[in-house]
């Protein structure tokens, strides 16, 4: 009897079951909602954030899908491998094992945001989400330093500035949406974290209900695509080898494309 060949191994599969649920989630939805749009499936004008059709028509799906919304493009590929690559490394180890924490971050944080459009006239907040990822990360890696365009070296706290700053550059306009997912991000930052370091009250906490549905748990998720080389494991986490802002490999000289 012939011996049998071993099931060909899927690697693209095995890398997207490897990725932590929310980082999953964000990722999926970012690559499908603007997919979808592109292909002509949905309408973009379905997508975004108009306020009379969600309070008239009662279209809730816009308070999701402008996050995610994007045109094709080589800076959305890029912004997507960015998101996923500091969403991972967060989920991974700045909430290790308490996907409740950092879901209420997102919907803390997206919840800021969307008070900041109604006020600023904001349709797609897919950069808020962006900035909002970025900008903890860099609090929490704000040692670690990054190359950005032209191979320009800083460290990672400095981050979500340049990022702003190349946004301003590129498109002549104050890019509204990345300041709102900063900011919101910062809020949330300092009402965790910096109050209560300097002996102040943790007036921020997860709700229990979300403890419910994202019970704590200690599974260890690789997302081998692109993953650095050793886990930092701590907020105070440096790097010294070719570090990028993707992470800790060498993509040369490049930069961050936005909407």
């Amino acid at each position: 009897m012939p011996p049998q060949q071993p099931p060909q191994r899927n690697e693209i599969a095995e890398w997207y079951n490897s990725i932590p649920p929310i980082t999953k989630a964000l990722f999926t939805l970012s690559v499908a909602t603007t997919t979808i749009s592109a292909l002509g499936i949905i309408s973009p004008s379905s997508l975004i954030l108009y306020w009379p059709d969600i309070k008239n028509k009662l279209q809730l799906w816009r308070l999701v899908s402008c996050f995610f919304f994007n045109r094709i493009s080589i800076g959305f590929a890029f912004n997507v491998y960015f998101l996923y690559r500091n969403s991972l490394q967060l989920e991974n180890e700045v909430f290790q094992g308490q996907p409740a924490d950092y879901m209420f971050f997102h919907l803390f944080t997206s919840g800021l945001q969307l008070a900041a459009s109604s006020l600023f006239g904001l349709y797609v907040l897919s950069d808020g989400l962006l900035l909002s990822i970025a900008y903890i990360w860099a609090q929490h890696y704000r040692d670690m330093p990054v190359t950005f365009m032209f191979g320009i070296r800083f460290k990672a706290l400095y981050l979500p500035w340049a990022m702003i700053a190349t946004d301003f550059l590129m498109s002549g306009a104050i890019p509204k949406a990345s300041i709102a997912g900063m900011v919101a991000s910062h809020i949330y930052y300092y009402l965790t974290t910096i109050h209560p370091r300097q002996g102040g009250r943790r007036y921020l906490q997860t709700p229990e209900f979300l403890k419910r549905i994202f019970p704590a748990n200690s599974r260890a998720f690789s997302g081998r695509f692109g993953r650095q080389d050793q886990p930092s494991g701590s907020s105070t986490a440096t790097g010294s080898n070719n570090t990028n802002m993707f992470g800790r490999h060498s993509w040369g000289a490049g930069q961050r494309l936005g909407s």
